[in-house]
C-alpha cells in the first residue's frame, strides 16, 4: 500500500487551493474549494494535522505588570524578605518554562521586584 500524498491539493475546476475540513455527517476528512462547490474525500489513512509552533524572543516573553500589589486575585506571602527594604510581605505569581518554574515577587512596601527560580 502506498503512502497518501501530503502535499498541497488543488481544485481541478478552478485550480484554487483545496482546504481541509471535517464532514461530521459522513465522519470523514475532505478537501473543499472556497471558490466553487468541488469537494474531494481524503484518501483512506490520510490524516490532516496542523501544528503551529510559536517562537518568542526574550523581549516578547518579558511581561511588565503595573500595580500588581493592588490586584486582589494575586496571592500574598509573608514568608519572604524584600532584598531592598527587608519588608516581609509580597505579592507573587509563577511562570513555567523549559528550564523550570520561576516565582516573581513584588514587595508590598517599596514595590521592588525580584524572582526566585524553583
Amino acid at each position: 500500500m502506498s503512502k497518501p500524498s501530503r502535499g498541497l491539493k488543488f481544485c481541478p475546476v478552478s485550480n484554487d487551493l483545496l482546504y481541509p475540513r471535517e464532514n461530521k455527517e459522513l465522519r470523514r476528512l475532505e478537501y473543499y474549494c472556497k471558490n466553487c462547490d468541488y469537494v474531494q474525500a481524503a484518501e483512506p489513512g490520510e490524516t490532516c494535522v496542523h501544528v503551529t509552533e510559536l517562537k518568542h524572543d526574550a523581549k516578547e516573553q518579558t511581561v511588565v505588570l503595573q500595580d500588581v500589589t493592588a490586584d486582589p486575585t494575586l496571592p500574598r506571602t509573608q514568608e519572604v524578605t524584600c532584598p531592598q527594604c527587608q519588608h516581609n510581605e509580597a505579592v507573587f505569581f509563577s511562570a513555567s518554562s523549559e528550564q523550570g518554574m520561576t516565582l516573581y515577587f513584588n514587595c508590598m512596601l517599596c514595590q521592588h521586584r525580584w524572582r526566585d527560580y524553583v
